[in-house]
């Protein structure tokens, strides 16, 4: 049998060293997951896709706002 852990935490500082990636949550407590190379690159995708989505419905967001704010005056 294979036992599964899920750890909820709030995120406060991610150090990134050479086989190891440490977060912090905001009590101190520290996850550490082995990563190799291959891993790092693989999270970089996911978290640059992951980034420029916010950065577009940001994009949006500040568009929809100025559309407005020219409409009204």
């Amino acid at each position: 049998m294979q036992v599964k852990q899920t750890v909820a935490t709030k995120f406060n500082n991610v150090y990134a060293g050479y086989n190891q990636l440490e977060f912090t949550d905001q009590n101190g407590d520290e996850i550490q997951i082995q990563m190799t190379h291959d891993d790092y690159l693989s999270l970089s995708e996911t978290i640059n896709t992951k980034a420029d989505r916010i950065r577009k419905e940001r994009a949006e967001e500040a568009a929809e706002l100025a559309k407005e704010n020219q409409e009204n005056e």
